[in-house]
């Protein structure tokens, strides 16, 4: 640490989806100094190499942050919730679930509606090619020879083939299609982020290479306190590692990638944001910006819980110590084609929630096993759920500082279920999962536990269970979002409105979310954002 330059062209704070791919990208550059500063430590578990081990590392707090949660939220009977995203070297990318989905063309084009002028699928589509290696080879919509693999679910067996099956028939779509291809109605197995059933993690992969070059500096168990600025334009950062306050100067540019969650705070702690919040604490305002915290946006997540007799559960396949030895010496000595190589899903459905949709609104998801009552650990019975979130909810909230003090906790307010269309599109979707899961076949002996299907029939009494059971999918988005209205914080090369050489490159500038899983997305926005860096210099 004493033997760190003073000065780079580049700092990166946040070594995670987004934020590693950029400083990776930019140390291609042999004139570039880069320096990539992370708060948590590095990516050592072997959890995170096992798709099914982010059942374990989620719950690992020395790499995933639990201290942030909620405010009370109305809508949802005062209910407070946590909110874990990954705090190690690859961030979220090293603890997700793995589903890799991309979403539609209308999410897409609603950003750009929005003021993202530039940023519609066609826009997008090489940058996902490019971080890929895709297991269908290289084709106009995939690429192959990006460092992130993508394969699809290892371990299929009947259980899931009749939920696929079921699905497709009562819905009236397609089955086995390609979620990647921007037109996603139908059902099937999901994509994974993992190459040869290992998880593909920024880490393990864009920074493994990266960290070979002398021209990239990476810092671990570090937490930068504020950004530095020369009037309007960033000139580096302060940051504390261990009883050390240090600060590094950045010649060209300071690139944000902490996150939607700590962006925004860090934004606003070092003067950039609401000009009355700042004063409110004592911080000095470098730039007055409205939108900083402000369309904070998640997908809220439910789901029916059903027994079945199918030995094609987790509860059947991994009970016992014994069989958990089985399945793990099959996983590393073996094909790793079992249990262990799927994420938090294993197969699912886009799908329609009204005759007046106009695209698909929800993602169904079949997870084939029942949690017990501590984390991931697994129920005595075979079980499995039927979860979903709907694509684009519309509620949104913000995330706001609480003090000047950089450890004190932001408070966090989503506003889930505020708006009449999310509370619709969820009942809809619960009822339609309750009609798949009631029409499968009769030989698994499908059950419902809960909601029961009693609920289904008062649009009360069903809403009200979406209230207590629904939680946050992990998808935290919007604080700093694109745009050019008085709201925006970036313009479309992700350039931080009214100040210099600062930019954000993370999931906080989405205008609006996807339908899907958000970190395929997030790993396009590092590809574009080091891009634009990249150009900029050139």
């Amino acid at each position: 640490m004493n033997h760190l330059p003073r000065q780079f062209d580049y700092i990166v704070v946040g070594a995670g989806s987004a934020g590693a791919i950029v400083a990776a990208r930019l140390s291609e550059d042999s004139r570039n100094q880069v320096l990539l500063i992370e708060a948590g430590p590095e990516d050592k578990s072997l959890w995170s190499r096992i798709p099914l081990g982010f059942g374990k590392i989620i719950f690992n707090k020395k790499y995933t942050s639990w201290d942030h949660q909620t405010e009370p939220e109305d809508a949802i009977n005062g209910r407070q919730y946590a909110l874990p995203y990954g705090r190690l070297v690859g961030g979220s990318s090293a603890i997700n679930g793995l589903v890799h989905v991309r979403g539609i063309k209308r999410d897409y084009q609603e950003w750009v509606d929005a003021g993202a002028e530039g940023w519609g699928w066609e826009d997008n589509l090489p940058f996902h090619r490019k971080y890929e290696s895709d297991h269908r080879g290289d084709t106009p919509l995939h690429g192959a020879h990006g460092p992130i693999g993508v394969e699809r679910a290892r371990w299929q067996n009947p259980l899931a083939e009749a939920f696929i099956d079921t699905a497709s028939q009562y819905l009236g779509t397609p089955k086995h299609i390609d979620f990647n291809s921007g037109d996603a109605e139908g059902s099937g197995y999901w994509d994974l982020a993992t190459h040869k059933g290992i998880r593909s993690s920024t880490s393990q992969t864009f920074l493994k290479e990266a960290r070979k070059r002398s021209n990239l500096s990476v810092i671990t168990d570090s937490v930068v306190l504020k950004i530095n600025f020369d009037g309007k334009k960033a000139v580096g950062v302060t940051y504390k590692h261990k009883d050390q306050e240090l600060s590094v100067t950045a010649a060209r540019e300071v690139v944000l990638s902490s996150g939607a969650l700590l962006t925004p705070k860090l934004l606003q702690l070092s003067g950039v944001g609401p000009a009355a919040l700042l004063k409110k604490y004592g911080i000095e305002v470098i730039h007055d910006l409205p939108g900083v915290g402000e369309n904070l946006m998640d997908h809220f997540q439910v789901g029916r819980k059903y027994t079945t007799t199918s030995k094609y559960t987790f509860n059947s396949l991994m009970r016992t110590p014994l069989q958990q030895g089985f399945r793990g010496a099959r996983y590393l000595l073996g094909d790793r084609k079992g249990p262990l190589t799927i994420g938090a899903s294993m197969a699912g459905s886009y799908v329609k929630t009204s005759e007046h949709s106009e695209d698909v609104d929800l993602q169904l998801h079949f997870l084939p096993f029942m949690p017990g009552d501590q984390g991931w650990d697994l129920a005595n019975f075979s079980g499995f759920r039927l979860g979903m979130y709907q694509g684009r909810p519309q509620s949104r909230g913000h995330a706001r500082i609480t003090s000047a003090d950089p450890f004190a906790k932001p408070s966090y307010t989503f506003n889930h279920l505020s708006v009449e269309e999310d509370r619709q599109v969820l009942m809809a979707g619960m009822r339609l999962a309750g009609k798949i899961a009631a029409a499968m076949p009769a030989e698994f002996n499908v059950k419902e536990i809960d909601p029961g299907p009693g609920a289904d029939k008062e649009d009360d009494v069903l809403l009200d269970y979406i209230k207590k059971n629904g939680d946050t999918a992990f998808h935290y988005a919007g604080t700093a979002r694109m745009g050019s209205d008085p709201l925006a914080v970036v313009d479309t090369q992700l350039r931080v409105h009214g100040v210099e050489g600062l930019r954000v490159v993370d999931a906080s500038v989405m205008p609006g979310e996807l339908t899907a899983n958000i970190n395929a997305a997030v790993l396009m926005i590092g590809e574009r954002g080091a891009d634009f860096i990249k150009r900029a210099r050139s």
